[in-house]
C-alpha cells in the first residue's frame, strides 16, 4: 500500500497554479507553538512550494482514549460512561459505518482475482413418432475474464479503500469520546440541577421563617402589611424558583438516559454532592491535539484517499486490457469442460481506450480535484477550532478557579450578614428589606459557587474532549474492532 505521505505528496503537482495548497498534506498536521497561542495555517497560492518542515509534524496511527473518565473520584460517572459506550446508539452506528468500509474494502481486493462463471442448460425433446426416441441435451460452460492492474487501477482502488476503512475506524473512537464527554457534562449538569434544586428548597424554608416571624411582628403591631406582602412575595418566588429547578433536573436526567439508551422515564438519581476536580496532569505539548483529535486524524485519511480519487480520475483517460476466456461442452462431451489447457487455449485480450466522452472524463478531474480543495479548506477550519476549543479551555482553567475563589468569600461573608440582620430584625433594629436583601445575596452567592463548581468539572470535560482523550493511560483494548487491535 502506498503510504499517505506518498499519496497526499503527489497532489500539489495535480493541483492547478492557480489552487490555493496548505502548507501541510495528509501525512502532515500544523505545529503549534509551545506557548498556548493559536498559529494559523499558513497558505501558499505557489503549488509548487515546499512546506518548511519546522511546521510539519507526522500524524501517527494515535486514537482517542476515555480514561480520563478515571481521573474523576465518580465511581457512578465511570459506570454511566461504560454503560454509554457499550449502548449508544450514536457509537452503534459508528460501528455499522466502519462494518460497512470493511466491506467495501475486501469488494475492492477481489478485483485482484479473474471473475470466474458457469453457465447450464438442460433440454428434453419428446417425438410424436414412435419410431424416433426422444432425446435430453446438456451443456454446460465456463467463462473468466481478468483485468491486469497495469495502471495501478486496482491497487489505488484498494488504498483508497483502505484508508477510508482507517477513517471509518477512527471516527468509531471519536464518537466514543464525544459520547463519553456527554455524558460526563451531562452527568454534572445533572449533579448541579440537583444542588440548587436543594438550596431552592432551603431558601423555601428561609422564607417560610421569615414570614412567621414577620407576621408575629404584624399581629403585635410592631410591623406593618407591607411586610408581611413582601416576605409573601419573596416566598411566591423561591417556591417558583424551584419549580423551575425540579424541572431542569428532570430534563438532564431524560438526557441522560438517552444517552445511555435507556427509556427517558427521568429515574436517574443525581449523587448528592459534586465530585473534587482532579488535578490537571499530562496535557503535553499543543502538538498533542494534531496526533490524537480524531476528526483531525480522520480528515487525513480521507484527503488521502481523496487524492488517489484524483489519480484513478486521470488513469480513465489510458486505455484498458482485459483477458477473457470460455470453454463449454455438450451432450456425451461434458469431459471437455474440465480443460484447462482448452480454458487458457480460449482466452482472448481485449484492449479499449477512450475517445470521446463529450469531456466526461476531463471533468471528472476537475470534479475530483475540487473536492480535495473542499477537504483542505474544511481541514484548515478544524485545525482552528481545535485550537480555540483548547485554547478556550486552557484559559478558563484559571479564571473558573478564580470565580470558585471569589464566590466561598462572598458566600461565607452573605452568610454572616444574613444571621446578623435577622438578629437585627427581630431586635427591631433592622428592616424586612434589609433582611430580604441580606437573605436573597446568600441565595445567589450559594447558588453561583455551586454553578461555578460544575463549570470547572465540564470544562474540564471539553478540554479533555478537545484534546482528543488526554494523556491519561492507553487507548482501551474495546476501543476498536478485533481486526485492529491484532
Amino acid at each position: 500500500m502506498r503510504s499517505t505521505c506518498d499519496i497526499l505528496g503527489s497532489l500539489r503537482h495535480a493541483a492547478s497554479g492557480g489552487v490555493i495548497v496548505l502548507l501541510l498534506s495528509g501525512c502532515a498536521s500544523i505545529k503549534m507553538s509551545p506557548e498556548p497561542t493559536v498559529v494559523a495555517p499558513q497558505l501558499e497560492a505557489n503549488a509548487d512550494v515546499e512546506p518548511p518542515q519546522d511546521w510539519v509534524v507526522p500524524a501517527p496511527d494515535a486514537l482517542p482514549t476515555t480514561d480520563w473518565v478515571r481521573t474523576f473520584p465518580d465511581t457512578i460517572l465511570i459506570e454511566l460512561v461504560d454503560e454509554a459506550l457499550r449502548e449508544n446508539t450514536n457509537i452503534g452506528a459508528a460501528y455499522a459505518r466502519l462494518e460497512s468500509a470493511i466491506a467495501r474494502e475486501k469488494v475492492s481486493q477481489s478485483a485482484r482475482l479473474p471473475s470466474v462463471g458457469a453457465t447450464g442448460g438442460l433440454s428434453r425433446t419428446e417425438r410424436a413418432n414412435e419410431f424416433i426416441p426422444d432425446s435430453t441435451a446438456i451443456s454446460i460452460g465456463l467463462n473468466a475474464s481478468w483485468e491486469p492492474d497495469f495502471w495501478g487501477r486496482v491497487s489505488d482502488n484498494i488504498n483508497a479503500s483502505e484508508l477510508e476503512t482507517e477513517a471509518s475506524s477512527i471516527d468509531v473512537a471519536g464518537a466514543r469520546l464525544s459520547i463519553a464527554g456527554s455524558v460526563a457534562q451531562t452527568w454534572f449538569g445533572l449533579i448541579e440541577a440537583r444542588l440548587l434544586t436543594d438550596l431552592s428548597q432551603r431558601e423555601v424554608e428561609t422564607q417560610e421563617r421569615a414570614l412567621r416571624l414577620t407576621e408575629r411582628r404584624f399581629q403585635s403591631g410592631v410591623s406593618g402589611s407591607q411586610d408581611v406582602r413582601l416576605v409573601r412575595s419573596s416566598l411566591a418566588q423561591a417556591e417558583a424558583n424551584k419549580a423551575s429547578r425540579l424541572q431542569r433536573m428532570s430534563d438532564l436526567s431524560r438526557q441522560l438516559e438517552v444517552l445511555l439508551t435507556r427509556y427517558p422515564a427521568s429515574e436517574l438519581d443525581a449523587s448528592v454532592d459534586l465530585p473534587e476536580l482532579p488535578e490537571l496532569e499530562g496535557v503535553g505539548s499543543p502538538t498533542f491535539i494534531l496526533t490524537q483529535r480524531p476528526d483531525l486524524i480522520a480528515a487525513e485519511r480521507r484527503m488521502a484517499a481523496q487524492g488517489i480519487q484524483i489519480d484513478l480520475a486521470k488513469k480513465a483517460l489510458l486505455p484498458s486490457l482485459s483477458l477473457t476466456g470460455s470453454t463449454s461442452a455438450a451432450g456425451g462431451g461434458l469431459g471437455s469442460f474440465f480443460d484447462i489447457d482448452a480454458l487458457v487455449a480460449s482466452l482472448v485480450s481485449n484492449i479499449s481506450a477512450p475517445i470521446f466522452q463529450g469531456g466526461r472524463l476531463r471533468a471528472n478531474i476537475d470534479l475530483q480535484e475540487a473536492v480535495l480543495k473542499q477537504q483542505l479548506q474544511s481541514y484548515i477550519g478544524a485545525v482552528l477550532n481545535a485550537y480555540l476549543d483548547v485554547e478556550n479551555a486552557l484559559y478558563a482553567e484559571g479564571r473558573l478557579e478564580e470565580r470558585e475563589n471569589a464566590l466561598r468569600v462572598s458566600v461565607d461573608e452573605a452568610f454572616a450578614a444574613e444571621q446578623r440582620l435577622e438578629q437585627r430584625y427581630i431586635e427591631g433594629l433592622a428592616t424586612i428589606l434589609q433582611l430580604l436583601d441580606a437573605q436573597s445575596r446568600r441565595i445567589s452567592s450559594e447558588g453561583q459557587l455551586i454553578s461555578a463548581r460544575a463549570e470547572r468539572l465540564q470544562n474540564r470535560v471539553r478540554l479533555h474532549v478537545a484534546l482528543g482523550g488526554g494523556a491519561y493511560g492507553d487507548v482501551p483494548p474495546d476501543a476498536l474492532p478485533a481486526f485492529l487491535r491484532d
